[in-house]
């Protein structure tokens, strides 16, 4: 049976170039699977569940969060990275999988800028640098004078070695000339367990983490991540105010993440989607109320920043020579 060319040029333009076999159907065509890469209940965790939820009553699909915990995120991110690039897994990560653990760790399965696609932003996430109201500093100011008098002496706990909250603690290092004591934990609960004990003097804990304890007056909080502060908790200062930080800012953001051959039509219709989900009223409220700011950029936005952001991580990992 002969085809006629118009057919089969009208079936063209609506396939595209690089759409895979079978990706002509209505998409999403079945249950949508969300890895993320941490264990439930934590990070990105929450965020993913709140998203997912509200995207599967507009899909009218399931879409399963599947927890794969392990090696700094790079378990479940690699389990992304080779999946099927049709739409149907994707990935909600944290900002070490996509564009940090690349610049320290010497092997790696997957490669983040070949084998992901940048899709869109969830959240950004400021930290907030918290000690036991028992120091003997109360502002990012006096923790710098201390240090200085100190070297080497004042302790930061992080959830370990290349992670955000380790690389902050870098990056004071850098900018103030003082001298930390990295203390690294296998996580953050385990961090913060010192850190309220008066064991370890200081550390970066994400703000929807360390806001409970600092409103209950367990935590002191020298300052936020952030460029400017928080709203959800706008008494503490930046701590790029303090003399001599001024250029300080690193935050922990989660964004969403498609095998890189995935069709330019299902990324758009999944970044669309997710920007009006996070624009919902009571998501939005939900996630601000945690410290957490949403999102939604579009992912040529979204490719641009993650660029950026990994051009910041591998000056500070290349700077401290951290392996």
């Amino acid at each position: 049976m002969r085809i006629p060319l118009a057919a089969l040029a009208l079936a063209a333009a609506f396939l595209g170039p690089n759409t895979p076999a079978g990706a002509q159907q209505a998409w999403p065509s079945r249950p949508v699977t969300a890895i993320v890469p941490y264990v439930a209940g934590g990070g990105v965790d929450p965020v993913a569940r709140l998203v997912s939820q509200k995207l599967a009553e507009r899909w009218g699909q399931p879409v399963l969060v599947d927890n794969r915990a392990g090696g700094s995120g790079t378990i479940g991110a690699n389990a992304v990275a080779k999946a099927a690039p049709d739409g149907h897994t994707i990935l909600m990560s944290a900002t070490a999988e996509v564009a940090i653990n690349q610049f320290f760790m010497k092997k790696m399965a997957y490669d983040p800028e070949r084998d992901l696609k940048p899709v869109t932003l969830l959240v950004k996430l400021p930290f907030a640098l918290v000690a036991s109201p028992s120091k003997p500093y109360a502002d990012m100011a006096g923790l710098v004078a201390y240090a200085r008098q100190h070297p080497g002496a004042v302790s930061y706990g992080s959830s370990g070695p290349g992670t955000p909250q380790h690389l902050a603690g870098v990056l004071v290092e850098q900018l103030a000339g003082v001298s930390l004591l990295h203390v690294p934990f296998k996580g953050v609960a385990q961090a913060m367990t010192d850190i309220l004990s008066g064991q370890v003097d200081i550390g970066f804990a994400g703000l929807p983490t360390a806001l409970q304890q600092i409103q209950a007056g367990k935590l002191r909080a020298l300052g936020v991540s952030s460029r400017e502060p928080a709203a959800a908790a706008p008494q503490v200062p930046a701590i790029a105010q303090t003399p001599g930080l001024e250029r300080f800012e690193l935050i922990q953001w989660f964004g969403v993440f498609v095998p890189a051959r995935t069709p330019q039509t299902v990324v758009q219709k999944i970044q669309h989607d997710i920007a009006e989900v996070l624009a919902l009223p009571e998501v939005r409220d939900t996630l601000l109320r945690q410290g957490a700011e949403p999102s939604g950029m579009p992912t040529a936005e979204f490719e641009a920043f993650v660029q950026a952001e990994r051009a910041k991580f591998r000056q500070i990992v290349q700077a401290a020579r951290i392996e």
